[in-house]
């Protein structure tokens, strides 16, 4: 009697093995948990662009997400419509005035926590979650759909501690998706595809049309933000960082911010960053992004580095001021004081009380903190050398 109750334990663990290696075609493969699809906001002739152009490979795991923004688009559609017809004839003629400041740096440098600073200024306006994630009418139903939506959003974001809100400011990058504009954030949508229209990270390479097509689209959304906030906007994309030759233009008065930060640290947060966005707004689950990932984060930060050294001249004197993340971490206070100064942003009295509060809030975030293999902290100080003497973090990262 004693041989198969030996057995039966052997028995258990290689059925176990075998159900752990086979991937139900039902089971949610979400790293970082659970986040709401931002394609929600799309209209249906974009909705139906992204899906023919990933060749609707989507898995069964997708299909109940995929399902509800189906349904939500053609109602999207109707409701740009009538947003149009009553706010459209007038936003266009706003006068966006002043210039807006736009924040630059790569992900994970900060950025979030400069534009949030920024935003406890009641003088500043920002794009708020609901806009960037319902670009085509928020002017329409900023009121009691708002507050809908609020109830899907998570508190925090899935790959970090930051907090989410319907109303805190988020990256205008999302709802250039929605208003099926060019930007590489379609790469969320298929990630076992690979990046895709990497163009549009600098807009360099792209054709005239193209090009046009974008300035367009960007200043509809512009315009019905600041139609909406009558504020002085501050913008955030980091890949407005490698934008700058087309932002001076459109904006010849717009202040810029850039913030850096140490790239031991940028690294490998924002492998999570794409990981997690990948895992939680793919339409096919699991994401399988490890092929392209690692090669994906070295490329672009190297692209938004080269185009930002090339083109921050273009930026009249005055108009741009740097930063450290380190510093603005230490003190960001006495940090923001000094952006006020050298931007002639105004009086800085006026948001110490806003920015008094936030930062009380702020007292028991706790960044995530990540061990390097030495190999890859040799390969991330060869690649990115440049941008390390560049901004002063040799010692740092040595």
């Amino acid at each position: 009697m004693s041989a198969p109750e030996e057995k039966k334990p052997r028995r258990n663990k290689a059925w176990k093995m075998f159900w752990k290696k086979v991937r139900s075609p039902l089971k949610v493969h979400r790293k970082g948990g659970w986040l709401l699809y931002f394609w929600h906001g799309m209209g249906v002739v974009t909705w139906a662009k992204l899906l023919a152009r990933g060749r609707f490979d989507i898995t069964l795991n997708c299909v109940p997400n995929i399902f509800t923004v189906t349904i939500s688009t053609p109602l999207n559609s109707l409701l740009y419509f009538v947003s149009e017809m009553i706010y459209g004839a007038r936003a266009d003629r706003h006068k966006i005035d002043p210039a807006p400041i736009f924040v630059l740096g790569h992900w994970r440098s900060g950025t979030t926590f400069l534009h949030d600073l920024l935003a406890c200024d009641p003088a500043h306006g920002y794009p708020t979650t609901y806009q960037c994630f319902f670009p085509n009418h928020f002017l329409l139903t900023g009121g009691a759909v708002r507050k809908w939506f609020n109830i899907f959003l998570p508190r925090h974001r899935p790959m970090d501690n930051v907090p989410v809100g319907i109303d805190r400011p988020n990256e205008d990058e999302f709802a250039f998706a929605n208003l099926g504009m060019g930007t590489h954030y379609v790469t969320l949508a298929w990630p076992r595809h690979g990046p895709a229209d990497m163009d549009y990270l600098d807009l360099v390479n792209l054709s005239e049309e193209e090009r046009t097509r974008w300035e367009r689209g960007f200043m509809w959304f512009v315009r019905r933000l600041s139609y909406k906030q009558k504020k002085r906007l501050v913008m955030k994309s980091p890949a407005h960082t490698a934008r700058i030759k087309t932002l001076v233009k459109l904006f010849p008065n717009a202040r810029f911010i850039h913030i850096s930060r140490n790239p031991l640290a940028i690294y490998p947060s924002t492998v999570r960053v794409w990981t997690v966005l990948n895992s939680v707004q793919g339409l096919h689950n699991p994401a399988e992004d490890e092929p392209w990932i690692e090669a994906f984060v070295f490329d672009v930060f190297e692209r938004l580095f080269k185009r930002y050294e090339e083109d921050r001249g273009l930026i009249p004197q005055g108009h741009l001021t740097e930063i450290a993340y380190e510093d603005l971490a230490a003190d960001p206070k006495a940090v923001m004081k000094g952006i006020y100064q050298q931007l002639d942003l105004g009086d800085f009295a006026r948001a110490e009380p806003g920015m008094d509060e936030y930062l009380k809030g702020q007292r028991d975030y706790k960044p995530n903190v990540f061990d390097l293999p030495e190999d890859l902290r040799e390969k991330i100080i060869k690649r990115w050398s440049g941008y390390i003497e560049r901004f002063g973090y040799k010692d740092d990262v040595s």
